[in-house]
C-alpha cells in the first residue's frame, strides 16, 4: 500500500483509492491541494470514511449511484461529485474503476477539477443565449456523400423564421424546405450544390414564410467544409431581409426617379434655351418692326403683330411646361412674404387691358381695404394673371368680368367671375387634368390646359387654395383663399420718376455711351444692335467670345457690359469675374444676357455681381427704362 500511495503522488490528477466499505485507503498530493491539506500526510486519513471529503450531495451521489455501478459493472464514467474543503465546494468530474487486490478489490477514482468545464459551458451557454436571441437563426448544414441532407444545429431562430423547431430538422432538412417558396428551392439547392463542388461561400436569397404566413425575404450565408468520411458540413446565418430589401429596392426606384426627374430638368431647361433663342429673333424683330410700320402700313402692322403675338403664345407655352416639369420634380421655390393684394390686382388688370378692350368687356373690381396675404408676389401674380386671363378669353363679348375680395378670420379670398358657357359636371371633375382643356382645343380659344394645374399647385404651395365656387348664373367662379400675413406689408414705394434732364440725356442726348456686348450668337447680336441703333449715343460693341470681350474690354473700358452667359469659351459668370479683376474694369456695371429662365440662374448671377438680368426673348418695351437706370448713375456723377 505505501509503494501504491508512492505512485499517486507524482500524478497531476486527484487520484482517490477507497474499499468497498468506503473507507479511504489513499489520497494523493494533487487532491490533497485542491481540498487545503497539501500540509498533511495522507496518511492522517487513512480509513477515515470517504464522507469526510464529499459534501452532502456528493454522498448521496457516492453511496446511491457510484458505488452500485461500480460493484455491478466495475467501472463509472464521468461522474460529477462535489467534495468539501475550507475555501468551499470543490466540483470534480470522476471516473472510477474496481481494481482487484490481494486484499480485496478497492476503488480507485480519478479525480479532474470541473473548472474548465465549467467555464466551458458557461460559455457556451451565453453563446447559445445570444444565438437564440439574435434575429437570425445560426445552424449547422450537413450533407452526407449518399445525398441525405439535415440540419445538425439551428439556434432557436428558426422557430421565428420558419415555425418549425430545430429538433424537427434533426434527421431531414425537408421540414424547412417545405417553408420554402416553391419557385425559388431550386435556386437555393442548386446554391448548396454549387458551393459543395467548388468549396466556396454559400450564398442565397429566397422567399420564405413561418408557417402559413405571408411572404418574406431570407438570405443565406454559409461556409462549407469537407469531412474525411465524404460529408460536407455548413456553418452559417439565416435571416429576414425583406426591410432590408425593400429599402434597397425603394432606395433603386428613388435614385432611378431621381435621374430621370434630373434627366427631365435638364431637358426642359435645354429645350427652354433652345426655344427661348430663335424666340428672342422672332419677338424682338417683330417688336422693332411694329415700331417702324407705325402708322403707315396698317396691313403691315396687323400681320407683324400676329407674329409677335404667336411668338409670346410659344414663349408662355414654354414657360407653363417648364413650370409642371419644376413642379413634378419638387423643385419650385416660393419665396413667402406679406402681399398687399390691391396694388397687385391693380397691375394685373393693367396688363391685361388690351385684351380685355379688344373683346369690348368691362371689369368690375373691388378689392381695396384689404389685409395682406402671406405668398410670393411674383408667383400670386402668375396666378392672378391666369385667372383674369381666361375670364376674359372666356367671358361673352360685351360682358362683365369681376373681381372680389374679403377678409374672414386669418384666411384673405379673391375671385374671379367670368360670363362664358360654365363647365358640366362631368368637366368639373377634369378641371385641373394636365393638358386637358375640357373641350376647348375645339374653339379659337388659345391655351395649353396647364394653367390652371399651375395656379393650383402655386396656391396650395403658398398654403392657400384655389377651387371652382359655385356661380349664380353664367360662367365660372375662381376662388383664392390664402393666410393672412401677419403684420401687413408696408405699401412698396412707388420708385421715383427719373430726373427729366437726366432721363431725355441719358439714352437719346448728352455724352456718348459705349456699350460692350459678348455674345456669340449673330441674330442675337443683330437684335441688339437694330435695337440700340434707336439711340445715337449709345455705341454697341460686340465680342463673339469671352476672351474676345475681355481683351476689348481691356483696350477701351466700357460705360456697360451686356455679357451673354453661356459663351462658347467660357460662361458668363467666369467672364465677369475675370474682368472684375482688372482695376479698370471692376466697377462697370453689367448685365447678364440669357436664355436661362431658372430662378436659380437669376440668383446666381446676381450673387456673382452683376447689375440686372435679361432673359431671352428680351422684353425690347421694358429695356429703355433698365439702360436709363444703369446709366444714370454715372450721368449723375459726371455731372456733380
Amino acid at each position: 500500500m505505501a509503494t501504491l500511495a508512492a505512485e499517486l503522488e507524482g500524478l497531476p490528477v486527484g487520484v482517490l483509492h477507497v474499499n468497498l466499505n468506503a473507507e479511504i485507503l489513499a489520497l494523493n498530493r494533487c487532491l490533497r491541494g485542491w481540498l487545503g491539506l497539501a500540509n498533511e500526510d495522507s496518511a492522517a486519513w487513512v480509513g477515515l470514511p470517504v464522507d469526510q471529503l464529499l459534501s452532502r450531495p456528493g454522498r448521496v451521489l457516492y453511496h446511491t449511484h457510484l458505488l452500485p455501478t461500480l460493484r455491478l459493472h466495475g467501472e463509472v464514467q464521468e461522474l460529477s461529485l462535489a467534495l468539501r474543503a475550507p475555501s468551499g465546494t470543490v466540483h470534480v468530474l470522476c471516473s472510477a474503476r474496481l481494481l482487484e487486490r490481494p486484499e480485496g478489490p478497492i476503488a480507485q477514482l480519478v479525480l479532474s477539477p470541473m473548472r474548465e468545464r465549467l467555464r466551458i459551458e458557461a460559455e457556451l451557454a451565453r453563446v447559445q443565449r445570444a444565438a437564440d436571441a439574435a434575429p437570425l437563426s445560426l445552424f449547422e448544414c450537413v450533407r452526407d456523400a449518399n445525398g441525405r441532407s439535415w440540419i445538425g444545429y439551428a439556434s432557436a431562430g428558426l422557430i421565428s423564421l420558419y415555425g418549425i423547431t430545430p429538433e424537427s430538422v434533426h434527421f431531414s432538412d425537408a421540414p424547412w424546405l417545405e417553408q420554402i417558396s416553391p419557385d425559388d428551392r431550386p435556386a437555393l439547392l442548386a446554391s448548396r450544390d454549387t458551393s459543395a463542388e467548388r468549396m466556396t461561400l454559400w450564398r442565397c436569397e429566397f422567399r420564405a414564410r413561418s408557417g402559413s404566413g405571408p411572404w418574406r425575404i431570407h438570405r443565406l450565408l454559409a461556409q462549407p467544409y469537407a469531412e474525411p468520411d465524404g460529408r460536407t458540413v455548413w456553418y452559417g446565418a439565416i435571416g429576414d431581409v425583406t426591410d432590408a430589401a425593400t429599402a434597397a429596392a425603394a432606395a433603386l426606384e428613388r435614385d432611378a426617379a431621381e435621374r430621370a426627374s434630373r434627366s427631365k430638368s435638364e431637358f426642359l431647361a435645354r429645350m427652354s434655351h433652345e426655344l427661348r433663342t430663335p424666340l428672342n429673333a422672332v419677338i424682338g424683330f417683330s417688336h422693332l418692326l411694329g415700331e417702324d410700320l407705325r402708322p403707315s402700313h396698317p396691313q403691315l402692322l396687323q400681320r407683324v403683330a400676329l407674329i409677335q403675338a404667336a411668338g409670346r403664345h410659344l414663349l408662355h407655352l414654354v414657360d407653363d411646361v417648364l413650370d409642371i416639369g419644376r413642379i413634378e420634380a419638387g423643385q419650385l421655390r416660393l419665396h413667402l412674404a406679406p402681399v398687399n393684394l390691391g396694388p397687385l390686382v391693380a397691375q394685373v388688370c393693367a396688363e391685361l387691358d388690351g385684351a380685355r378692350q379688344a373683346r369690348g368687356l368691362e371689369l368690375d373690381v373691388q378689392v381695396d381695404d384689404l389685409p395682406a396675404v402671406h405668398a410670393d408676389e411674383t408667383r400670386l401674380r402668375q396666378v392672378l394673371t391666369n385667372l383674369v386671363s381666361n375670364a376674359i378669353k372666356y367671358t361673352r363679348e360685351q360682358s362683365l368680368v369681376q373681381l372680389r375680395a374679403h377678409a374672414e378670420g386669418n384666411r384673405v379670398s379673391l375671385s374671379v367671375q367670368d360670363d362664358g358657357p360654365g363647365l358640366s359636371p362631368s368637366q368639373r371633375q377634369q378641371l385641373f387634368q394636365p393638358f386637358n382643356r375640357l373641350g376647348a382645343e375645339r374653339s379659337r380659344v388659345e391655351g395649353t390646359g396647364l394653367g390652371l394645374v399651375i395656379s393650383r399647385h402655386l396656391v396650395e404651395s403658398m398654403g392657400g387654395e384655389l377651387q371652382l365656387a359655385e356661380s349664380a348664373g353664367r360662367g365660372c367662379c375662381f376662388e383664392v383663399t390664402l393666410p393672412r400675413a401677419e403684420a401687413a406689408a408696408a405699401p412698396a414705394a412707388a420708385a421715383a420718376p427719373p430726373s427729366p434732364a437726366l432721363s431725355s440725356t441719358t439714352l437719346r442726348a448728352g455724352r456718348r455711351w459705349e456699350l460692350l456686348y459678348a455674345e456669340d450668337n449673330e441674330v442675337n447680336a443683330l437684335l441688339m444692335q437694330a435695337f440700340l441703333a434707336r439711340y445715337p449715343n449709345l455705341v454697341l460693341s460686340v465680342a463673339p467670345s469671352g476672351a474676345a470681350a475681355l481683351a476689348r474690354a481691356r483696350q477701351q473700358p466700357p460705360d456697360l457690359l451686356l455679357l451673354d452667359m453661356s459663351l462658347p469659351d467660357m460662361d458668363g459668370r467666369t467672364l465677369l469675374a475675370l474682368m472684375r479683376a482688372e482695376p479698370s474694369l471692376a466697377h462697370i456695371p453689367a448685365v447678364a444676357v440669357t436664355a436661362e429662365a431658372m430662378p436659380d440662374e437669376r440668383a446666381r448671377a446676381l450673387a456673382a455681381g452683376f447689375q440686372g438680368y435679361w432673359t431671352k426673348p428680351l422684353d425690347l418695351a421694358r429695356l429703355p427704362g433698365e439702360l436709363d437706370a444703369l446709366l444714370q448713375p454715372q450721368q449723375a456723377a459726371a455731372a456733380a
